[in-house]
């Protein structure tokens, strides 16, 4: 065989490994017969291609070097030999004229400003006359035999050593060889002649037919070449390849034939469209791309549907996603035949691959201002400039989301809807088209159809990361979703209630969810805002949004029946309508049947569902999910993420934690016998603890308020509930400190003489006053005029308040006095009828009796009996019981009443009722996924090499860091998805989280691989993932065998693209149903890339998750695991019993010893004996108290008390 650079015969079996690049130009035998196809020369005039570098046919190379030819014998030269030499055609470029249009292709480094750079481009074919069309068809055939029949009759016997070469190379081998082999294959082949030729249609079908399955056969030869045999060194690119383009001058010819040959020529274009929709080894030279992509422009453009569907069909999903130069001038082109397959009525045309290849050129218009493509309009070639690519890409996808017929393409068409919409939103683009697409997607959610349904729940969901950017483009459009969540659950859930189907269900729940999301991602003041639906018009009040939520929310729980009252009804859809959305858009039933169940995958169908339990599961599954959205909103609405960070939304507090009684770091049955601990069940949904614990040393208030007096004690209460377990501490509070310390012990003392005063009393202070004596009696006046208010700061000790007050009022207002002339102090004159003599009588004895006393005290002053005993200030006392703090806040909340006997009881305390709460605790209180992450560099083939991974690209970096944010294993207390703390599996990694989702991935180059065991555990990490992410920089598609693994059911690979995009490949097991927004050939730009990944990767976990008989969502196994602690360990007692235990959970237990005093004990301590006397006293029960226990509860067995 002859090697690639021959320049010579061109050899089919050409080597990848002689490329350069992957734009290197073919130098194989597929170009060769170009002439075949150039019968209609004038379609070419002014046609070309402009890669990066120029390159000049044989026939113009050969015209400065080779002898002097006749015009007829350089025409015919010109038909016959397009053969491209890659080494010698950059020396003989010719300047194409300035007429010649370009053809922009998606290799640009700069695709925007392609057609603006300055390079060298090839001639376009040459021109033919009409006199020589006979001559040129007999060339043609000549030509094409030729190209089937070559033989290397012509090598050189020193291309190749004697030894190691068959005879038929020249050398001395004989027998059956690689080289033998070939030739004859190529002469069998070839023995068939023009299979064009045949005239009966019918046999010229089954030979094309053949030839389909012929090529098959190199194409599996060909993916089977380079791979790893042991999956542990990658083997290096494969010497010869076969020749998968050695049947394009048969197929391009085929395409020619009249319709006579239709069903051939139809095989001719399903070969062409496989053969060119691969990754190509070697790039096809311009002259090949150039007959190409007429053919697929004058195929797309038919007035036959069968060959327009036929291209579709099997161009679909990759044709964009190679990068082949110059592929989208056939934009305009495919867009208008993707438009008719869809408005077409037949289901078995390719709806599917349609809707994929519009959905993959959404993003192209943003990146291409100004595209350069082939006019859709006529068959001829004509480059046109269109900037209207969006709209009408846009249009088509917007009418398929409306009337497409077909279940799997109307998913396409709102995905492609959902990406459309992040892509304008990321650029800021305003796009009016946006309102229009969301509406659609909003009228999807309650179409019949259930798949749809959930797709368009899908990518509301999606687009709540961009809610910031949605309200830059309309602020009121985030209100606007949450109110059609809520009016779309109103209207379907009285049918769903009475529904059968667990699909029809799941759509709620996935709406509730829905809704729980978009709420979270709003700020409060939002949620507030008063709205005015069209039915509340005669409702003068307000209601915020959040109002109507609760009431849907409300109606969910305890039924549609409730929405009967326009009370607890929140808003219909007709309540909607505005200029902006339309509630009822049309939208076109599907004309295909609704599978009722997807089909059971391996592992699923090894447990078989039962239908009992799983009625039972579906009856309160809407009511199971919009109590857990209730309680989450009412927990982390408003302040999610809290202080611990987004990976904490629940505490890790358990009931051993600070417990002075406890020594073991996990939940243990000593936990039993503390008497500061008690188990309760509040309202049959919530299990409550109750733990006293010690306040905090030194610190103010003991950590819980600083600046306030509390006790020495604090009262923890641990609730576990259907949105978590929540831990809060309490403390009472007794008030402010005191301004100067600790207060001191007032003494109170008898007056006495001033002589007798003790020598270090003070003094009070001068104070003199003017007495008048009135009738022998001595009354002191106030002399002084109160010109200002009195106040308690400008007032002495000895003046008195009211008298003051008194004189200021008389001075300041004399309206006021009842007397002219006569202050307000001053005491009115005696009654009439008491004589002024009795008065004084009065007086004198009053002043006699006083003058008595004193005289009596200064006498007997000294005598003991006379002395009583200083009060002292009481002590402060410490309670003793270890749950009387406990008791006294479970008092106060009204818990021990009768009232709440029937929702407060206790729990049954036992090991199980340990192990449950152990079981519950481990359970995640979020939707919990774990993602496997790989990189490929550039020729990896092997799990070996790809493991073996420490790093990746720049681009790849950037994409991992837009999946979610770096954390370190060591100190992470969310989701850990397996991987370890003590470093074994790297330390960081990216990891994703909302207030209910929870997203660790596992990133293969994050994780260690210096060692076998380190190789092997990483392996087990990232294989036991069910969805991988799939970075693929290598030129060729990635194998799902390269990492061998029984799971991996879902593969997302991303291929970069030579444009700045990024294409797509989703390779999914048969069973798994639809999910978005990627999908299979999907092509999107890098600033929404990781979003998109992420949200697949999430859906595609969810649909997997699906497919699991008896599955249930985190909530649903929640209150499961709380229903059955309630009902196996609730303790059913009486009062008596519940106060009892209330009192003293567990008996015969000292306090431990305190390790410092306590804020209010510091000014002094109970004597140690005084302690031991009041602790003996506290704790142990005597047998008489235990004997009337006894009795009392053989009374209440007896009848004789009230039992709840």
């Amino acid at each position: 065989m002859r090697p690639v650079d021959d320049p010579g015969v061109p050899s089919e079996w050409t080597s990848p490994a002689s490329a350069g690049s992957s734009d290197l130009v073919s130098s194989d035998s597929h170009s060769d017969s170009f002439s075949a196809f150039q019968y209609d020369g004038h379609k070419f005039e002014n046609f070309s291609l402009c890669p990066e570098g120029g390159t000049t046919t044989s026939a113009e190379s050969d015209t400065g070097s080779g002898p002097l030819q006749s015009a007829e014998e350089q025409e015919v030269a010109s038909l016959t030999t397009l053969h491209i030499d890659s080494e010698t055609s950059s020396l003989n470029q010719q300047a194409l004229s300035a007429e010649a249009a370009t053809i922009t292709g998606s290799e640009s480094a700069s695709p925007v400003q392609s057609a603006l750079g300055s390079r060298s481009q090839t001639p376009s074919p040459a021109t033919l006359s009409a006199d020589h069309n006979e001559q040129k068809d007999l060339q043609l055939d000549e030509k094409l035999h030729h190209s089937v029949l070559q033989t290397p009759d012509d090598l050189e016997t020193s291309d190749f050593p004697s030894e190691c070469c068959s005879v038929m190379a020249g050398g001395t081998l004989t027998g059956w060889h690689a080289d033998v082999a070939t030739v004859m294959w190529r002469r069998m082949l070839g023995i068939l002649g023009d299979v064009n030729c045949i005239m009966d249609p019918e046999i010229h079908a089954q030979v094309f037919d053949y030839l389909c399955e012929l090529w098959q056969n190199l194409a599996k030869i060909r993916d089977n070449l380079g791979i790893s045999i042991d999956n542990v060194i990658s083997p290096s690119p494969p010497v010869l390849i076969p020749p998968l383009r050695i049947l394009t001058p048969w197929l391009f010819k085929a395409t020619m034939l009249s319709d006579k040959y239709k069903q051939g020529k139809l095989h001719a274009y399903k070969l062409i469209c496989n053969t060119m929709k691969r990754r190509q080894d070697v790039s096809p030279n311009r002259d090949f791309l150039t007959h190409f992509y007429n053919i697929m422009h004058c195929g797309l453009l038919h007035v036959d549907q069968d060959i327009v569907n036929t291209i579709i069909k099997h161009c679909s999903p990759q044709f964009f996603s190679l990068g082949l130069p110059g592929a989208t001038m056939l934009i305009m082109d495919f867009i208008v035949a993707a438009g008719r397959v869809a408005a077409s009525s037949f289901l078995n045309a390719p709806r599917v691959e349609a809707q994929v290849l519009l959905g993959s050129l959404v993003c192209f218009p943003n990146l291409y201002c100004e595209l350069s493509a082939l006019h859709p309009n006529t068959p001829d070639i004509v480059v046109s400039q269109f900037t209207e690519v969006k709209e009408l890409v846009i249009k088509t996808i917007l009418s398929s989301a409306k009337e497409e017929p077909s279940g799997p393409a109307r998913c396409v068409a709102i995905c492609s809807l959902g990406i459309w919409i992040c892509e304008e939103l990321v650029h800021e683009t305003h796009h009016p088209q946006i309102k229009e697409a969301l509406n659609v997607i909003c009228a999807s959610l309650k179409f019949p159809n259930k798949t749809v349904a959930h797709v368009a729940c899908n990518m509301l969901n999606m687009l709540v990361h961009y809610v910031h950017r949605l309200q830059l483009y309309q602020s009121d459009s985030p209100l606007k979703i949450i109110q059609v969540l809520i009016a779309t659950i109103t209207h379907l859930l009285p049918s769903t209630e009475a529904s059968s189907y667990e699909q029809d269900k799941r759509l709620v729940v996935s709406l509730l969810l829905c809704l729980l999301d978009w709420t979270m991602a709003l700020p409060l003041r939002t949620l507030l805002q008063p709205i005015h639906p069209a039915a509340s018009e005669n409702d003068k009040t307000e209601k915020s949004v959040l109002n109507y939520i609760y009431k849907v929310l409300h109606g969910c729980v305890y039924g549609s029946q409730c929405f009967s009252n326009l009370k607890y009804f929140p808003m219909s859809l007709s309540d909607l309508a505005s200029l902006d959305y339309d509630p009822f858009v049309h939208l076109e039933n599907l004309k295909e049947p609704e599978p009722l169940h997807s089909p059971d995958s391996e592992r699923s169908s090894k447990l078989q569902p039962v239908t009992e339990v799983k009625s039972h599961m579906q009856q309160g599954l809407i009511s199971v999910a919009a109590r857990t959205v209730i309680a989450h909103l009412v927990n982390h609405l408003g302040h999610y993420p809290m202080s611990g960070g987004p990976a904490m939304l629940t505490s890790q507090v358990c009931e051993n934690n600070d417990n002075p009684f406890c020594e073991n770091l996990e939940l243990s049955p000593e936990l039993f016998e503390n008497p500061n601990l008690q188990f309760f069940v509040l309202n049959n949904t919530t299990l409550v603890s109750c733990i006293q614990i010690r306040a905090e040393e030194n610190m103010p208030g003991g950590g819980l308020s600083a600046g306030l007096i509390s006790a020495n004690s604090n009262v923890r209460i641990i609730v576990r509930d259907l949105s978590g377990k929540y831990s809060w501490d309490s403390a009472i509070m007794y008030g402010p400190p005191p301004l100067c310390g600790l207060s001191e012990p007032t003494t109170f003392m008898l007056s006495l003489p001033h002589q007798e005063k003790s020598e270090n009393a003070s003094e009070p202070p001068a104070y003199t006053e003017e007495m008048f004596v009135k009738d022998g009696i001595t009354l002191p006046l106030k002399r002084r005029l109160r010109d200002t208010v009195p106040t308690w700061d400008t007032i002495k000790d000895e003046e008195d308040a009211l008298d003051e007050l008194l004189q200021y009022v008389g001075i300041t207002s004399p309206e006021c006095l009842q007397r002219t002339g006569v202050s307000l102090n001053i005491p009115a004159p005696q009654p009439i009828c008491v004589s002024e003599k009795q008065e004084n009588d009065v007086i004198n004895a009053i002043l006699k009796q006083d003058t008595e006393e004193r005289d009596f005290i200064e006498k007997h002053f000294s005598d003991l009996n006379m002395k009583a005993m200083e009060q002292d200030e009481p002590i402060p006392q410490k309670p003793y019981s270890a749950f009387y703090y406990c008791r006294l806040l479970l008092s106060i909340l009204g818990m021990n009443s009768w009232d709440k006997r029937r929702s407060f009881h206790l729990l049954k305390k036992n090991e199980k009722l340990l192990r449950e709460l152990r079981n519950l605790d481990s359970r995640q209180c979020r939707e919990t996924h774990k993602i496997a992450v790989f990189y490929v560099a550039e020729g990896q083939e092997d799990k070996h090499s790809i493991l073996t991974n420490t790093g990746g690209s720049q681009a790849y970096e950037d994409f991992v860091a837009g999946l979610g944010w770096e954390v370190n294993l060591t100190n992470h207390c969310g989701f850990m998805g397996g991987l370890q703390k003590n470093k074994s599996t790297g330390l960081t990694t990216p990891y994703f989280a909302t207030s209910m989702v929870e997203v660790m991935f596992h990133v293969s180059t994050r994780m260690p691989s210096d060692s076998d065991d380190s190789l092997t555990k990483k392996l087990r990490h990232l294989g036991n993932d069910e969805v991988h992410i799939v970075w693929s920089e290598h030129t060729r598609d990635y194998r799902r065998g390269i990492i061998p693994t029984e799971f991996g059911d879902v593969l997302i690979v991303i291929y970069p693209m030579k444009n700045y995009m990024f294409s797509i490949q989703i390779m999914k097991k048969p069973e798994v149903p639809f999910f978005g927004p990627l999908f299979d050939g999907a092509i999107v730009n890098g600033k929404i890339l990781p979003i998109m990944v992420r949200a697949t990767a999430i859906n595609a976990s969810r649909a997997l998750k699906s497919l699991i008989p008896l599955y249930q969502n985190f909530y649903e196994e929640r209150a499961r695991y709380l229903q059955t602690i309630i009902q196996h360990h609730l303790d059913p007692s009486t009062f008596e019993d519940y106060a009892s235990q209330v009192f003293c959970p567990a008996s015969c237990h000292h306090l431990p010893p305190e390790t410092g005093p306590c804020p209010e004990t510091q000014a002094s301590e109970v004597p140690a004996a005084a302690q031991m006397d009041r602790s003996d006293l506290a704790f142990p029960i005597s047998p008489r108290t235990s004997k009337s226990r006894m009795s009392m509860k053989l009374r209440r067995s007896s009848g004789s008390a009230y039992k709840t």
